[in-house]
């Protein structure tokens, strides 16, 4: 199913000349060699360019239209037009000199095989390079001496002849296409994925962009022990998959991963996603959805909800979104040199569209006049589950993964993110130089989504001054005694948040006599304020008379409507300031 939704998707990108075609590939190229119609090594051509990635400004490779590359692990083997240093400089790596010359030789003799034939100015320019360069001279000449660091890692490079990109000859290009379409597989079968007969794929290409992977890409589909071989198969002839499917669905995944609207990152995680009709706007929404975007402004995502869970087409921005256009979401795990999928979710854009409606439901919370967000992204709900004083400060990626999965197939929210944010609800006290909030909107809003869709609770956006369990009637008298604390003693430092909030959460049979103590104390701190006083005795009084008596404990889902109780009254208490 993945393999035929990417290769499907690779059609439909060839038809719109978005995507190479078979034998090409999108590379990453930082420099260029440029040479004159000699042969000789006139300069280096930096290819970087600037690209904003949030608030730093970093520079990265040009993607360039290149020949497929090949797949090496520890032998030599070298690419046609485009490598790194030690294939096309010999460069001697890590005190290497005799392997960094066999890469150079092996990169000449590719050169020799399929451009022997081929006589324009830039194939002749080529040869002659691979002819005349000494790999000796590469430390002593002045042109490669300010790039020799950026060589020295992972820097791909490829040449020009006359500052003209050697890519572009069509001579090139077309000896290149005939040696490929000679260069296959020998075994034949019936394709796996399309289900048409031809040659089979034995390795597959490597995807590249995955974080956490090798640097030169990682296998999706491979067989690279004996442990995985059956029936006396070896590599790709385990499961039949064509040479042309190898390549359609390699060629659209890394597609993908070089572009920003169609990807993101949770931990270890990097999910991907797109529209069947390549059309842009359906990933920019997801984009959005995670954060990144604002393809739909927030006064539009009211309508354009209702209209796509009516199966209705919304229009905006000269892009149309339809409700049955098929969507995909492919979630992609790092190990060792190959790929694990972590989920793959199919369906139409409006079934997700519905569930990311419920999930935005279900995370409405009263929120601070200072909190001008409408929705919060995905990626602050999941910090919110990890300590903020860690150095890895990510959530789990099994967590992150499950979050995900939950949020777009409707299903509940998995148990260990409403125990990590209860958890970091005790855990954390108020900081506001690192902007750790003990009891915050997010973790509120995490409480109210899982209540409401794991243990169907009814509960509102605000405080609901007519529920009655306990554990919220508790978090509500939790709030008012702090106000008063505060109230009697202005400019407090610390208040019983900070001491008592974990134990009244917990086993507030006996914390609350305490706190009830405290508050006696308190209330004869303001007495000189008759009426304010009566207002703190009326609202205890009318939270005790709504529980018949305090509980020993509370368990883990009271403690969430405790947590809740308390924000609610909180930030009921803010907005009656802010509506004076």
């Amino acid at each position: 199913m993945i393999l035929q939704a990417l290769v499907s998707y690779y059609e439909t990108l060839a038809r719109q000349g978005k995507i190479a075609k078979p034998g090409w590939c999108q590379a990453k190229i930082s420099y260029a060699l440029n040479i004159d119609s000699q042969g000789n090594l006139k300069g280096v051509i930096p290819l970087l360019q600037e690209e904003q990635r949030g608030k730093k400004t970093l520079k990265v490779p040009r993607l360039l239209s290149m020949p497929e590359g090949e797949k090496r692990s520890s032998g030599v083997k070298a690419q046609f037009l485009w490598d790194n240093a030690i294939y096309f400089l010999g460069l001697a790596k890590d005190g290497k000199e005799e392997r960094g010359k066999q890469c150079f030789i092996a990169a000449g003799e590719k050169c020799q095989q399929v451009l022997s034939s081929v006589t324009s100015k830039n194939a002749l320019a080529l040869k002659e390079f691979f002819a005349k360069w000494n790999p000796d001279n590469i430390l002593s000449n002045t042109l490669l001496q300010p790039y020799l660091d950026e060589f020295s890692g992972a820097a791909n490079l490829t040449f020009m002849v006359e500052d003209e990109f050697i890519n572009n000859d069509q001579d090139i290009a077309e000896a290149w296409d005939e040696y490929y379409a000679h260069d296959t597989s020998e075994n034949e079968g019936v394709c796996l994925v399309t289900g048409k007969k031809g040659p089979i794929a034995r390795l597959h290409p490597n995807i590249k962009g995955i974080a956490g992977a090798q640097s030169s890409g990682a296998a999706l589909v491979a067989f690279n022990a004996p442990a995985y071989e059956s029936y006396g198969h070896t590599q790709g002839m385990n499961a039949n998959i064509g040479e042309y499917a190898a390549f359609a669905y390699t060629t659209a995944l890394n597609y993908l991963l070089t572009q920003k609207e169609h990807y993101q990152r949770f931990s270890d995680t990097t999910v991907v996603f797109w529209a069947e009709s390549a059309e842009e706007c359906y990933a920019e929404f997801f984009d959005d959805f995670f954060g990144n975007n604002n393809v739909i402004e927030d006064k539009d995502l009211k309508t354009f909800f209702e209209n796509i869970s009516k199966g209705i087409p919304f229009t905006i921005k000269d892009n149309t979104f339809s409700p049955d256009t098929k969507f995909y979401i492919l979630g992609i795990s790092p190990n060792a040199s190959r790929l694990s999928v972590r989920f793959f979710l199919a369906n139409t854009f409006g079934y997700f569209v519905q569930n990311i409606k419920k999930f935005y439901q279900e995370f409405e919370i009263d929120k601070p006049n200072y909190d001008t967000k409408e929705q919060i992204p995905l990626w602050q709900i999941l910090q919110e589950t990890a300590n903020k004083n860690a150095k890895d400060k990510s959530a789990t990626p099994v967590l992150a993964g499950s979050v995900l999965r939950s949020i777009l197939s409707g299903n509940n929210y998995p148990e260990a993110l409403y125990q990590n944010i209860i958890l970091r609800a005790k855990a954390d006290q108020d900081n506001t130089d690192k902007k750790i909030k003990k009891i915050n909107r997010i973790k509120a809003s995490v409480i109210k989504a899982y209540l409401m869709r794991n243990k169907k609770e009814n509960i509102m956006v605000a405080l609901d001054e007519e529920r009655n369990d306990a554990g919220y009637v508790l978090g509500r008298m939790f709030a008012v005694l702090e106000h008063l604390q505060e109230t009697a003693n202005p400019g407090i430092n610390s208040t019983i948040k900070n001491r008592y909030f974990n134990s009244a959460c917990s086993t507030p049979g006996i914390i609350f006599p305490l706190l009830l103590k405290l508050s006696n104390s308190h209330l004869r701190k303001i007495s000189g304020n008759k009426g304010m006083a009566i207002n703190f005795e009326r609202d205890i009084t009318a939270l005790f008379a709504k529980i018949k008596e305090i509980p020993k404990r509370l368990d883990l889902r009271e403690q969430g409507e405790f947590t809740l109780g308390y924000y609610h009254q909180v930030q009921y208490r803010y907005t009656k300031k802010e509506d004076k």
